[in-house]
Parts: structure tokens; sequence; C-alpha cells
């Protein structure tokens, strides 16, 4: 596979704390590891796409169920549409926003979700973020996809960084670029002041986790 230079940078400034419904669940069932999320947790995460894509890691090969939350005030939050069960592979997985859901709307926050079942107990992963508006960001032509994921991880705009970095990965793998934004993803999933110490726990350990999918990214 061909190497590109790793520069993107990903270090949010706006790291507008999420409302507490995305901290991860686990079970002593398996391992919480089992299932990563590829995007903010700790605090709103951003794009400007009206239909993401959405990306996670899988320790294991199973079904995840994928849901899809608007909020409708400021800790609450309405399911949009129906479960999806979508099939999975080993290492990195994507999602584009399904076109049986409705096109997400400007300025509206959302939070999606991923879960699986594992000896009778359930692993779930939340995450949120913001669809802002594209024309607030100052226009650019790229002439490589290197240079596209830098543009979007200095605008803070998660997804779409994370979406064009594995357009130049292998199957599965997160490439250089990818694993250089999980790694500054790593960085930035930093505990809050108001985290209780079983929360700062949970965080560190996903940090590290993080830390550990990012060393992946070299092909087996």
């Amino acid at each position: 596979m061909t190497t590109f230079p790793a520069f993107a940078e990903f270090k949010p400034r706006d790291r507008k704390p999420a409302s507490g419904n995305s901290r991860a669940g686990g079970s002593r069932g398996c391992s919480n590891n089992a299932l990563t999320q590829l995007a903010p947790q700790t605090f709103i995460g951003k794009t400007a796409s009206t239909r993401p894509i959405f990306v996670w890691y899988m320790l294991i090969s199973q079904n995840v169920q994928f849901r899809l939350f608007e909020f409708d005030s400021a800790k609450s939050v309405k399911q949009i549409g129906k479960v999806q069960e979508i099939p999975t592979i080993v290492g990195i997985n994507q999602l584009k926003l399904p076109l049986n859901y409705s096109e997400l709307i400007v300025g509206k926050t959302y939070l999606w979700q991923i879960a699986i079942n594992c000896n009778n107990n359930t692993i779930i992963n939340h995450a949120e973020f913001t669809v802002i508006n594209s024309q607030s960001l100052p226009q650019k032509k790229f002439t490589s996809i290197p240079e596209s994921v830098n543009y979007y991880a200095v605008n803070e705009l998660w997804y779409e960084a994370l979406a064009a970095a594995l357009k130049v990965s292998d199957h599965g793998k997160l490439g250089p670029l990818g694993a250089q934004l999980v790694k500054e993803l790593a960085e930035s999933e930093m505990p809050m002041n108001s985290d209780s110490e079983i929360n700062r726990k949970n965080i560190q350990q996903r940090i590290e986790y993080l830390e550990k999918i990012a060393s992946e990214k070299t092909e087996n």
C-alpha cells in the first residue's frame, strides 16, 4: 500500500462536554474492548455532513445494533428511525448513515449508539455530535487526500477527517493517516473536572485502548 505523511492535526479547541449519555457501558460477560467507537465521547464532536460516516473498531466479528438519537433538550434524546442490525469484521468498520434515515439537520445535536450482545449481556458505546454549517468554514479545493484530512482535522470535523483517512487504508485497517487521527483523538479525550472517579478510570482505559488501536496501523 502507498504510504502517506501523517500530518493530521486534530486538536479540538471547542471541547463542549458531552451530556453524560455518551459513557460507554459494558458487562463482566465480555471485554469492554470488544467494541470501540472511533469518535469523541467526552466532548461533542462535529460534522458538516448531513449523512456522516460512523467508524468503530471490533475485536470480534459479530453483528452490532446501530441506533441514532436526536437531542430535543440539553439532556433528553429521542430515537430516530429503527434499530439497524449491521454485520461487522474484526478491525475497522464503517457505516454511512443509511438512506432509510432522513438527512440530519444543521444545528442539531445527535447521539449515535452501537451495541453488541455478549454472554447474555450488552456492551454499548455512545458518541454525541453536532451538524455544523459547512458555509461557516473556509472553502478549499484539495489536491490530495492527506491535504483533505488535515483540513478537516484542523477545522475539528472529526467524522470527515477519519472517513477521508480511511480512503487510503487497507480494508479493516486504519492506515498511517487514520492511526495518527486516532492517536490525537486519544489525546483529546481528557476527563472533565466534574467526572466521578469511576468515569475518570473508564476514560483513562478508553484512552489507553485508543492508543493501542492506533499502534496497530500496519497490515498483519
